[in-house]
C-alpha cells in the first residue's frame, strides 16, 4: 500500500538521532577505559596541551612571515590557543597548582624559524596539524567521558584546519 512520506523535519531528527548514536559510540567506549587522571606519571594531556601552545607559535610566525597565509594561520592559531586553555584548564583541575600562579612562570615561547617559501610554509602548519589531530585521536580513545570528548573536538578541529590548507 502507499506509505507517506516522512516530513523534512522526521528526517531530520532521524538523521540527527543516527548521527548520536554513531558518535557515543566511541565516546561510550572510551568512557569505559581503566585510565584514570593522576595515576601515576605525566598527565596524558600535557602533551597536547603543549604541541598547541607550539602551533599558537608556528600560525603567528606564519602568519607574520607570509601575508597570502596570514588569514588561514591566525585562525589556526586562534582555534589552537583555545585548544591550548581548554587543555591546560583540564590539568589544572586534575592537578591544582600546590602554588599560587603568580609565581609560576610559563616557558619562554620561541618563535619557531619559518621558510621563505611560502609552499614550505604551508606545509609546515599542515603537518602540524596533522600531527596535532592523529595525537588527539590515538589518546581520545584510551581516556574517560570529558578528556575523550575534549580531544576529539581537538582532533576535528585540526582536520578541518588541514583541509583548509591543502
Amino acid at each position: 500500500m502507499f506509505q507517506a512520506r516522512p516530513s523534512r523535519r522526521q528526517a531530520l531528527a532521524a538523521g540527527a538521532t543516527t548521527a548520536a548514536l554513531l558518535l557515543a559510540g566511541p565516546a561510550a567506549v572510551a568512557g569505559c577505559t581503566a585510565s584514570v587522571p593522576g595515576s601515576g606519571g605525566p598527565d596524558p594531556l600535557e602533551g597536547p596541551a603543549r604541541r598547541a601552545e607550539a602551533d599558537v607559535a608556528l600560525a603567528a610566525a606564519v602568519a607574520g612571515t607570509h601575508s597570502t597565509l596570514a588569514a588561514a594561520a591566525n585562525a589556526l592559531g586562534a582555534d589552537r590557543a583555545a585548544h591550548a586553555r581548554a587543555l591546560r584548564a583540564e590539568l589544572h583541575r586534575v592537578h591544582p597548582d600546590p602554588m599560587p600562579s603568580s609565581t609560576v612562570k610559563p616557558p619562554p615561547t620561541v618563535a619557531p624559524a619559518v621558510s621563505p617559501d611560502q609552499a614550505v610554509a604551508q606545509a609546515a602548519l599542515t603537518q602540524a596539524m596533522r600531527a596535532a589531530q592523529d595525537e588527539a585521536a590515538e589518546l581520545a580513545i584510551t581516556l574517560p567521558g570529558y578528556r575523550a570528548a575534549l580531544l576529539a573536538s581537538v582532533a576535528a578541529c585540526c582536520a578541518t584546519h588541514t583541509a583548509v590548507l591543502t
